[in-house]
């Protein structure tokens, strides 16, 4: 089974028992905005009982995963959130589901089923991709080739990540890793043999 990663963030509610559980799923490359993501729902969901959370992401092709039972018993929610996500090959995201207790206790075998239910609900509505393994390079060339290079990458399923230029073209790019040869070319027809990159 390929691993795969979200196409768009994806939200889902349902109730158990009287208990509001709100799953939210999002799209991260990078451990920081990930907690950045979910500082800010901690604001937006600030009379919640319990904020819980998982993520699996991918930083410098080594997989990172985490987990956070929140104040729930241990065991009973990071770990059904992030177990679900590894059931469903699901990479470089983040799952929380915010609970809103409603007076009734479920328990630990009911509190393992409603945050992995939770957890499969947003998956279930949420449109993957397949996760290809990716590398960054940095690009550098006149700026006369600014928009011919752009779209040139664009169409070969580069993503410029990060732009540094200046009075030259200075960007950094995200590209899948079989796609290298493809690339150079690329770089090199565009700008005429003047354009460089270098791997990160």
């Amino acid at each position: 089974m390929s691993l795969v990663s979200p196409k768009h963030s994806q939200f889902h509610t349902f109730k158990e028992q009287q208990s509001k559980f709100i799953s939210r799923l999002s799209y991260f490359d990078d451990v920081t905005n990930f907690k950045l993501w979910l500082s800010g729902l901690r604001k937006e969901y600030y009379d919640a009982s319990h904020v819980c959370w998982g993520y699996r992401i991918f930083v410098q092709n080594q997989l990172e995963e985490n987990s956070s039972d929140s104040g729930e018993p241990s065991g009973t929610a990071g770990f059904p959130i992030i177990n679900t996500l590894k059931q469903k090959q699901v990479v470089n995201c983040g799952l929380a589901v915010i609970r809103y207790f409603g007076g009734i206790k479920l328990g630990k075998r009911g509190l393992i089923d409603a945050y992995s239910q939770s957890a499969q609900l947003v998956i279930d509505k949420t449109d993957f991709v397949k996760w290809m393994k990716k590398d960054k390079y940095f690009i550098t060339s006149p700026m006369a080739f600014y928009g011919n290079l752009s779209q040139s990458i664009s169409r070969l399923g580069g993503i410029i990540r990060d732009n540094q230029s200046d009075d030259n073209l200075k960007w950094i790019i995200e590209i899948d890793s079989n796609k290298l040869n493809e690339l150079i070319k690329l770089v090199r027809t565009v700008t005429k043999g003047t354009g460089d990159l270098e791997k990160l």
